[in-house]
């Protein structure tokens, strides 16, 4: 038997060191005091959380302290890309876009890809027991027709620290928080830039 066409997710520690880790997360529950615009986004696209995707997206360009993990992330979605099998006739892999989520109970973020984008994901800086996953789709559902039933849907639960990358075409979701703690991560893309 022959796997063709898989889908590729990496789940892993990155190595942020500990005080870095620390700064980002008290950075991140500030920015809403500070971020009225991104506030008022999330009230109508992010129910009962903040994010700052609608207002602050590129966080490494407007925090130092996000420059550490930038550095980090730069390294694994190049490896990442490499291990794929995705090559760059020419232009290169350039991180797009980096934005904080703070989900609190009930807080969801519905299905969704991230189009345009080559790879996608997110770092997570704080996961309370009993967290929601972050919940991937298969790409194959619409095209099972008469197959019987079976799961198309996976549930990743990362751990403090780790990031998860995937390709941006891939649908997933983030089903509603569960715990009365925050669920706090950094998501991102990366683009190819054609210059």
């Amino acid at each position: 038997m022959k796997s063709l066409f898989s889908s590729h997710i990496e789940q892993k520690k990155l190595g942020l060191k500990p005080a870095i880790h620390q700064e980002l997360k008290r950075t991140i529950l500030k920015l809403p005091e500070m971020d009225t615009l991104g506030v008022k986004w999330s009230k109508k696209n992010y129910p009962n959380g903040y994010t700052s995707y609608g207002s602050l997206s590129n966080l490494d360009q407007q925090f130092s302290v996000f420059s550490e993990l930038k550095r980090l992330l730069d390294r694994e979605a190049s490896k990442f890309v490499k291990a794929i099998g995705i090559e760059f006739p020419r232009g290169d892999l350039v991180l797009s876009s980096l934005w904080a989520n703070v989900m609190p109970k009930h807080c969801y973020h519905a299905f969704h890809l991230h189009p345009n984008s080559i790879v996608s994901g997110t770092y997570y800086v704080s996961v309370p027991k009993g967290t929601s996953p972050l919940r991937i789709e298969d790409p194959r559902a619409p095209l099972f027709m008469a197959c019987p039933a079976r799961s198309i849907q996976k549930d990743l639960i990362a751990k403090e620290g780790e990031i998860i990358l995937f390709e941006s075409w891939m649908k997933h979701e983030v089903p509603p928080h569960s715990s009365s703690d925050l669920r706090v991560s950094v998501s991102f893309n990366y683009d190819w830039i054609q210059s």
